[in-house]
């Protein structure tokens, strides 16, 4: 990808208009970014298929914040099954999100941020490097290859 016009700038508009409606919702990105419109645009269809858009009032993302938040009709039924299934499109296509406000992180962002390591990576880090302590005396220490034990002379 290139830099062409500015596009990747942060505070550059990507489209216009930064605001549009989708399956009765207005959707809109305070800077126009093509990436948010796009996370929103899936929000909102995995809502409609899952029978909640009807109670989306307005997504907006936040461009400086990295940011959407999710207002809901006031009169919508926000316990149960609504509420998660909104959760659950929100998690599944927005990176972070407010809802019902509580800060989210999606599925994507948050195995990105927290990487879990499998049971068989839980060993000793590979790039520890023990140096070894050169000292006067005989209780030196030599010098070991990273992860085993020092060897005492």
């Amino acid at each position: 990808m290139t830099q062409e016009h500015g596009y990747f700038d942060p505070q550059s508009r990507q489209v216009e208009p930064g605001e549009l409606r989708a399956f009765g919702v207005t959707i809109h990105s305070r800077r126009g970014r093509a990436g948010e419109l796009c996370e929103m645009l899936r929000f909102v269809q995995d809502a409609a298929t899952l029978g909640a858009a009807e109670h989306l009032r307005r997504v907006h993302f936040d461009s400086d914040s990295g940011v959407c938040h999710i207002d809901v009709d006031d009169r919508a039924p926000l316990h149960g099954s609504v509420e998660h299934r909104l959760d659950q499109a929100a998690r599944k296509h927005l990176s972070r999100f407010t809802l019902c406000g509580a800060n989210e992180l999606g599925e994507v962002l948050g195995r990105q941020l927290v990487a879990q390591p499998a049971p068989e990576d839980w060993g000793a880090p590979e790039d520890v490097v023990t140096e070894a302590t050169t000292t006067v005396d005989s209780d030196a220490v030599s010098t070991t290859a990273a992860g085993e034990a020092p060897e005492l002379r």
